[in-house]
């Protein structure tokens, strides 16, 4: 066999292959073909010099030298190479191939690459079809879960990943679901979640007893030896509606990812149980100021104390929440000059929502965060709200407070000292409520406290009737 190539013209060359067999002692000729091969990079000054080179090093280097040059003498190389390699088995239709691929080896790949990229998303759709097949509404529960813990997923109202809190509610919430189906042995899929399902599940969660007493046959009074009667305590119906709201998002992902969902859960009776707006507190400014001045110096725990009132009066006066002021970093600090005058402010961009406030931090705010120069330091929730219920006690912010709520479809009224319902979420509530107090217009409040609903703010301001007579009097003439 032999193959040659012949310089024809500027960007061409003719490739003659010659292939014979000695038949009977005659060489026998069996394959004779010209093929002209154009568009190369072919200059005939490279040609010429190239081919008067008789060393194969200067031959390299020169190709090494000449890049364009040199990758064509390449390909012409391959060509030979794959020709010489068919042996006899060589024909015009096999020499036009070999030519074509070698020549636009880049389109071939090209074409080899989208063709394997077709094939993974084939095999891909594949998968998901199988997965979809072999899913389950339990494993898609697990697997939500899952994904939120891991930030896979976000929140619709925001598109945020879920904050530790909100991680702990939802699992907890879709756990009562799966509990529900143990209970009752009956393993509801997708296609399984309608109105009879949903009635079911909210009666189930209406009857669970969430007592933490154990002996729910009662228990023995030393009195008389006889058994005390056992109350059982039920969800309110904020809760339950809590948790059908996750058992929604939940079937809403699911529908979103073509798994099999009855469409029922969009129903107007498939809705969270409404209920009575259970009343939360916010503290008077006199109770703030009680609040502030109850001495821990000789508490046993009073390092403690004192910074988890520090932390929850950062947050009445910034009227942020608490994963937000309970992590203030030094980067949130900032001062500017304010025609002249040096100006404190707070820089946060809220977990919950992603939006960036900035609040103007008074004298009180600026004084604690003066205690703290590494910043205010890290407190867990719990622990904020044990001590700050212990303050409040303390300040004797001990007024009985009537609580309405529902049970069971019930309107109920329960009864607490004040200062058994601070929490953590009061402080955004007492700020909230001291600002409107105080005179400042509601879309003013809104820019600090970061809503962009007046109707939501108007939840957060807990002012009473007199406390807003007295606000109309001091601000307004008609009243005077």
């Amino acid at each position: 066999m032999a193959t040659y190539f012949t310089f024809k013209s500027e960007g061409t060359v003719v490739i003659r292959v010659r292939v014979g067999r000695r038949i009977d002692g005659v060489v026998k000729e069996l394959v004779n073909q010209k093929k002209m091969i154009t568009n190369l990079y072919l200059p005939e000054e490279n040609w010429n010099y190239y081919h008067s080179l008789e060393k194969d090093t200067a031959r390299e280097a020169y190709l090494k030298k000449k890049t364009e040059f040199g990758k064509t003498i390449e390909k012409l190389k391959l060509i030979r190479k794959k020709i010489d390699s068919c042996g006899t088995d060589i024909d015009s239709v096999k020499i036009d191939d070999i030519i074509n691929r070698v020549i636009n080896a880049e389109v071939f790949e090209e074409r080899e690459r989208a063709e394997e990229e077709k094939e993974k998303k084939r095999l891909q759709k594949e998968e998901a079809e199988k997965r979809k097949k072999q899913m389950t509404l339990t494993k898609f529960i697990d697997q939500y879960i899952q994904d939120v813990k891991e930030g896979k997923r976000t929140t619709l109202a925001h598109g945020r990943t879920f904050v530790r809190g909100s991680r702990f509610s939802l699992a907890n919430s879709l756990g009562h679901f799966k509990e529900f189906m143990a209970d009752t042995g009956v393993t509801y899929d997708f296609q399984d979640v309608d109105l009879d399902c949903y009635a079911n599940y909210k009666a189930w969660l209406m009857a669970q007893d969430i007592s933490k007493d154990k002996d729910k046959d009662g228990k023995e009074d030393g009195k008389n030896g006889k058994k005390e009667k056992h109350v059982p305590v039920h969800y309110a119906d904020n809760t339950i509606g809590g948790f059908i709201k996750k058992l929604k998002s939940v079937l809403r992902a699911a529908e979103s990812r073509g798994y099999p969902v009855n469409p029922a859960y969009k129903s107007t009776e498939f809705k969270a149980q409404s209920s009575v707006d259970v009343d939360t507190i916010y503290l008077t400014r006199e109770e703030v100021e009680r609040f502030e001045k109850v001495d821990l110096s000789k508490k046993p725990d009073g390092k403690n104390l004192e910074l988890a009132r520090d932390i929850f009066l950062v947050g009445v006066w910034t009227a942020q929440r608490v994963s937000d002021y309970n992590n203030l970093k030094p980067e949130n600090i900032k001062e500017v000059d304010n025609n002249g005058t040096p100006m404190t402010y707070l820089s946060i961009h809220q977990q919950k929502t992603g939006r960036l406030v900035e609040i103007p931090c008074n004298a009180k705010v600026r004084a604690i965060l003066n205690k703290y120069p590494k910043g205010l330091p890290h407190l867990s929730d719990q622990k904020i709200n044990k001590y700050i219920k212990d303050i409040g006690k303390m300040a004797k912010i001990d007024e009985v407070v009537e609580v309405k709520g529902s049970r069971g479809g019930q309107v109920i009224k329960e009864y607490y000292k004040k200062y058994e319902l601070i929490c953590t979420h009061t402080a955004r509530r007492t700020g909230a409520t001291l600002m409107y107090l105080d005179g400042i217009a509601i879309y003013d409040i809104m820019k600090v406290t970061g809503h962009k609903s007046v109707t939501t703010l108007e939840k957060y301001i807990r002012a009473d009737k007199l406390e807003v007579a007295q606000k109309l009097v001091l601000q307004y003439d008609y009243f005077k």
